[in-house]
């Protein structure tokens, strides 16, 4: 018991030792048990807006996976700030005394800049991106005539601020960000035939860029956003296909006997995984962006779609009908797949910033998957029936 207790006190210490011997040059502290969290606390912040900034603040860092906020006396960092119409000033420095790991300002509204210090801190502790700043969009069957009308929505990560976006009155599919976060492709079948158009998210302009015979869905942006890839049945079959981000011609990848859908882009631009049910049931496959012959991957599951490749570029997630519905992630280095969700009616994954955690919806909610530990935690939003979340990188 009492090596229990002197453990517990020292722990705090042995995490801001590296940063104390390596003040000068700011080493961010490595967690190094990947589920291991370190203590913050969150201390006063300054301003009108001060109180409801450190709430944003303490959830964005109990979200996060890696930070958990504690009372001060048992913190291993010290979180302060103030609030000014300039934005939100932050520091983040060791209990035991040394350089500040974070110091800098913040813009925005205090929400938004509370997130972007929640960011700040969790990369100077460990070295990966935050993803308290980034945005979901979704589609929403809420409101009336639910099972004809779907509609595309945009919220924060943490479902605070959702606003719808389209007035389609009809049904909306797969809405996905650009790189940049600045647009969002969609497909819709508001002309009576399913096409895809982008949504430009600050002039609120829409253009139609997929309008071929047939169905034009599942698009998707290339990581530098010259490119979509989509899925076309203009060939016959439904096929993977490349086309200019702002439209023209298609360049098709497959020629398959079955359907091929859901591209998503490896992070480097040169691979796209996608499904097809080419020998019977749906499963993944890999093709080069240029074209070329298409690698299956080996799940181990018999019904696998909505492949999602990770920001990292060493992950996809997917999602797998059988079981009641789960979320498996496929290793493309060692080549093994496992199941990383628990309970049921889990569906459409999308990677956060962190490559660690997925936004996906389950039983119509939006809920952050921690692909480490299995744990789910409810996004809420107001709305109901949300399906098809996408993740801001």
């Amino acid at each position: 018991m009492l090596l229990s207790l002197v453990m517990r006190l020292l722990f705090p210490l042995l995490l801001v030792l590296p940063l104390a011997l390596n003040a000068q040059t700011a080493a961010p502290v490595i967690v190094i048990e990947q589920t291991r969290k370190i203590d913050v606390a969150v201390e006063s912040i300054g301003g009108a807006e001060g109180p409801a900034a450190a709430k944003v603040l303490t959830d964005d860092l109990n979200r996060s996976g890696v930070c958990r906020v504690v009372p001060a006396d048992s913190a291993a960092f010290v979180l302060t700030g103030s609030i000014t119409p300039a934005g939100l000033s932050g520091r983040a420095v060791p209990k035991a005394g040394g350089a500040a790991v974070v110091d800098k300002s913040f813009s925005g509204d205090s929400r938004r800049a509370a997130h972007l210090f929640a960011d700040a801190v969790v990369e100077a502790l460990t070295g990966l991106p935050g993803f308290a700043s980034s945005k979901i969009t979704f589609a929403s069957a809420s409101g009336a005539r639910k099972s004809k009308v779907k509609e595309i929505y945009v919220s924060d990560i943490d479902g605070a601020n959702a606003r719808q976006l389209t007035q389609d009155k009809s049904l909306g599919y797969g809405p996905k960000f650009s790189p940049d976060g600045s647009k969002i492709v969609y497909s819709s079948d508001k002309s009576g035939y399913r096409d895809t158009y982008v949504i430009d998210l600050a002039s609120k302009k829409r253009s139609c860029i997929a309008q071929f015979p047939g169905q034009n869905t599942g698009a998707s942006f290339s990581p530098n956003g010259s490119t979509l890839a989509l899925s076309l049945s203009k060939f016959g079959n439904p096929e993977i296909c490349t086309l200019p981000a702002s439209g023209g011609e298609p360049n098709r990848l497959t020629q398959t006997r079955g359907t091929d859908c859901s591209p998503s882009w490896s992070p480097d631009g040169t691979r796209i995984v996608y499904v097809s049910d080419e020998r019977g049931s749906p499963g993944l496959y890999i093709i080069p962006a240029s074209g070329g012959e298409a690698e299956r991957l080996n799940t181990e599951s018999s019904y696998t779609t909505e492949p999602d490749w990770s920001p990292d570029g060493k992950l996809i997630a997917y999602s797998i009908s059988s079981g009641g519905g789960q979320i498996g992630v496929y290793d493309l280095a060692s080549k093994k797949a496992r199941i990383v969700s628990r309970g049921s009616g889990l569906e459409s994954p999308s990677w956060t910033r962190n490559s660690r955690h997925l936004v996906a919806s389950q039983n119509g909610h939006l809920v952050l998957l921690d692909t480490l530990t299995g744990e789910t935690t409810k996004i809420p939003n107001n709305l109901s029936n949300n399906t098809e979340p996408n993740t801001s990188r």
